[in-house]
């Protein structure tokens, strides 16, 4: 696989920008549904696994650099940073985005000191993959070690039903006798 690099500028929400060993980012109940998936591959172990990622951090390998002309600027924020994000190149030409579940599979991936990136959440992944359009395939978690490839449109399909369940539990202002009608 070769690496190519995609420039985007970090949306800066919850993605944090840090070197990452500052926070220590593991996964053990994600890493778990994983093992239990391969074990016994269903829907019910696929959907636990599936929930497992959308609770999960992750550590997002990049290069994060100051914009030509901002690097006196002492603050960084999107106006004056670019992330460059390390992608994937499968043999067929498919770009991936790489997330990993801890440090130890980040540094079996690619060993390098001081090693800049981002925590980022499913959400904050699924943003970046989907943003990128036609540029990125998906998202491969643990390149070398567990290899489990995400599809953009399965990635699309995930939000999708996210939203759908948190707009089916959002909370809503009834008056008392609509109350009283749904009590009966």
């Amino acid at each position: 696989m070769d690496l190519k690099n995609i420039y985007l500028i970090s949306k800066g929400d919850s993605a944090i920008m840090m070197r990452m060993d500052e926070e220590m980012i593991i996964n053990p109940v994600l890493m778990l549904a994983i093992s239990r998936m391969r074990e016994n591959d269903n829907a019910e172990t696929r959907e636990k696994m599936v929930e497992a990622m959308v609770e999960a951090k992750f550590l997002v390998p990049c290069l994060i650099q100051m914009k030509p002309g901002t690097e006196q600027e002492t603050q960084r924020d999107t106006t004056n940073t670019v992330v460059n994000f390390n992608m994937l190149r499968t043999q067929a030409g498919q770009m991936y985005f790489m997330i990993f579940t801890d440090i130890g599979s980040l540094k079996k991936w690619q060993d390098i000191p001081n090693q800049n990136g981002m925590v980022m959440t499913f959400d904050d992944v699924a943003d970046l993959v989907l943003r990128a359009g036609d540029k990125a395939a998906g998202v491969v978690l643990n390149p070398q070690t567990t290899n489990l490839a995400f599809q953009s449109g399965m990635i699309a399909e995930i939000m999708k039903n996210r939203e759908s369940v948190q707009a089916e539990g959002a909370v809503q202002e009834i008056t008392s006798e609509e109350a009283a009608d749904i009590l009966k």
